[in-house]
């Protein structure tokens, strides 16, 4: 079944130690057509997180941010 969610899930500050510490693993465990997105108080750190973390996995689809 389909699911009309934009995203699976959101992470959110991934900014912070422990938050980097989750999406990272999330990058490199997870499935590569997981629809995922990033949600801080900073667009630009998060969307300098969500470069980041395209180097670790370079197949996985760059997250989403908010």
């Amino acid at each position: 079944m389909e699911s009309k969610r934009e995203f699976d899930l959101i992470l959110l500050g991934p900014t912070g130690y422990t938050g980097r510490l989750c999406a990272e693993h999330i990058v490199k465990n997870f499935p590569t057509g997981l629809k995922w997105a990033l949600a801080g108080r900073s667009l630009q750190k998060v969307g300098d997180v969500a470069k980041e973390l395209k180097n670790l996995n370079p197949d996985r689809v760059e997250p989403g941010t908010t």
